[in-house]
């Protein structure tokens, strides 16, 4: 099985001033090559006007590859895609699939909604529809196809257009495309992902349906669609499951009060922003009916479904991943790193690292779409 971490230094800034963004950038390498020494993935986020380092992940992934252990793959969880041009977006994905010679992982979506799609010039309800995403998608996908010689190739959406006569240099490390992940809440964007030959996340927040069917109809689409072998493997091993709150102590109780003290700390940064700055911007997150978007994420919505115990209870939570035939665990350690409550996550990394990935490093992965995840 492979484990991944989301890096999120300093999300929500206390303090939203250029004073810190040299400190927060410091922290966010520091936090990533820990994660890489101790066996996760790092995995970064791409978010605009927040963060001092989350708008341009590929450039901060660029920069940390050569320092981490060989066998790590670079992570991004989601790239914005609704704010590139397609050309743009597979030259620079291509590019870092070269560098790292294959090991980048690409999770593929929206973005956030709010804010964001007017400081990137996309119209809010060609973001907030889902169609930015596609429209961007359905021509990078054809990027990755076209060849010098081809008839050219002309495209054209709200927001961007093209006339393509050469192929997209460099090509990708890998054959088809670099690895893809794509976000799927959407029953119809999980068959759409099986049929393509990607990987998907299974089980994330605001899905429409429970992991265990969205496992099995994924599985099914994707043993229906005749793709080669390996593309069947990548898409067993990649498909992502995404733990969006973890917690791991020496006991139970003592990972319960250090989840406390590490949601107060968080949702005390995002009122004091609120505070500040006026309403913040957030994901789309579990929330009470006629409760807004942002209105849940300050209150911690994002984070409403925790797991968090002692090795032996959160390794139970894997193993139930496993029994599923799911390959990729992607996990948010609470504490935040640039404040008080990192203890929190480090200490949870460090957990997780020497007393649950061993138990998972010898089992051999679901490679078989007609098992439906089941073993």
């Amino acid at each position: 099985m492979d484990f991944s971490t989301m890096i999120l230094s300093m999300y929500v800034a206390a303090i939203d001033g250029p004073d810190e963004d040299e400190r927060v950038i410091d922290v966010a390498i520091e936090q990533s090559l820990l994660a890489g020494q101790l066996g996760f993935n790092p995995w970064f986020t791409e978010h605009h006007f927040r963060g001092p380092w989350h708008s341009n992940p590929m450039q901060f992934a660029a920069f940390l590859a050569p320092q981490l252990p060989p066998d790590r793959y670079l992570g991004f969880g989601v790239l914005s895609t609704s704010y590139y041009h397609p050309v743009r977006l597979v030259e620079s994905m291509n590019l870092l699939d070269q560098l790292t010679k294959g090991r980048t992982l690409y999770g593929l979506g929206s973005g956030f909604p709010g804010k964001e799609p007017a400081g990137m010039g996309v119209d809010a309800e060609y973001h907030g529809s889902g169609r930015a995403a596609v429209d961007t998608l359905e021509i990078v996908h054809n990027l990755w196809k076209f060849r010098t010689g081809d008839p050219d190739y002309m495209f054209e959406m709200p927001t961007q257009r093209g006339k393509i006569s050469r192929r997209v240099v460099p090509a990708p490390y890998r054959k088809r495309h670099p690895t893809i992940i794509r976000t799927a809440s959407r029953d119809d964007a999980l068959v759409t992902a099986a049929k393509n030959g990607w990987p998907a996340f299974l089980g994330t927040f605001g899905s429409e349906s429970p992991l265990i069917d969205q496992v099995h109809l994924y599985r099914r689409t994707l043993a229906e669609s005749n793709h080669p072998p390996e593309v069947v493997a990548e898409c067993m091993r990649w498909c992502t499951c995404d733990w969006l709150s973890v917690v791991v102590a020496k006991s139970d109780a003592e990972a319960v009060a250090r989840l406390e003290e590490a949601k107060a700390e968080q949702l005390k940064l995002r009122q004091r922003f609120i505070a500040e700055y006026g309403s913040l911007d957030g994901p789309v997150v579990k929330r009470k009916p006629g409760e807004s978007v942002a209105a849940a994420f300050a209150a911690g919505g994002d984070s409403y479904a925790t797991i968090a115990g002692h090795p032996d209870t959160v390794a139970a939570k894997v193993q139930e991943l496993v029994d599923l035939g799911i390959n990729h665990l992607l996990a948010r350690f609470q504490g935040e790193w640039a404040s008080k409550t990192r203890y929190i996550s480090e200490e949870s990394m460090r957990l997780f690292s020497s007393e649950i990935m061993p138990r998972f490093k010898d089992v051999p992965p679901l490679r078989d779409p007609h098992a439906l995840g089941q073993r």
